[in-house]
């Protein structure tokens, strides 16, 4: 009898190591399935890192091409505003040997009006003759009868002057032009 209960006992303790068995078996199979999923995701993240660093350094080529291109672009650019600067010392330049010629010119042509404002010019004088005489005069005053009045009849202007062209100056090779009042042109 006592080798039954020791047989019941060993039986016993049969069972309960099969089930922690079956139990163990079961979670190292689990523990397998995480570890081909643990290595999976292991390979996408190498493979995401080596797509990371070839970025990376493609980041780096564009961005010193980039860099290179920016400072092209700002030496031209400080070229052209050294060109600006130019442009506009020269046409501050200008226009202030205009002001200084429109100054001059508007003050002797006031000098010359008031020397000039009451002594008639041979060649006005022979003009105002000689076409006076040939036309009849522009205004004329007729009396038709008294009751009307006198009735104003109008003729032809007088003589017109003629028109001067004045030279334009580019001598300089600029873009500005000065106008010279002091020669003209003859066509």
């Amino acid at each position: 009898m006592i080798s039954a209960i020791v047989d019941g006992v060993l039986l016993l303790a049969l069972v309960v190591t099969t089930i922690r068995m079956l139990q163990m078996h079961k979670d190292l199979r689990r523990l397998g399935s995480y570890h081909e999923d643990y290595q999976r995701i292991f390979d996408q993240t190498a493979l995401a890192l080596d797509g990371i660093e070839v970025s990376i350094q493609e980041i780096n080529v564009k961005g010193a091409q980039i860099l290179n291109a920016l400072g092209n672009r700002m030496d031209d650019a400080r070229e052209l505003i050294a060109e600006i600067d130019a442009l506009t010392r020269e046409a501050k330049r200008q226009q202030s040997v205009l002001k200084a010629e429109l100054k001059e010119l508007s003050s002797s042509h006031a000098l010359l009006q008031k020397a000039n404002r009451f002594t008639p010019v041979r060649e006005d004088l022979d003009l105002f003759n000689d076409e006076t005489a040939a036309q009849p005069s522009p205004v004329s005053a007729v009396a038709s009868s008294p009751q009307d009045g006198p009735v104003i009849h109008r003729g032809t202007s007088g003589p017109k002057a003629p028109a001067r062209v004045h030279k334009i100056d580019n001598t300089l090779g600029s873009p500005f032009r000065s106008v010279s009042m002091n020669q003209k042109d003859t066509f």
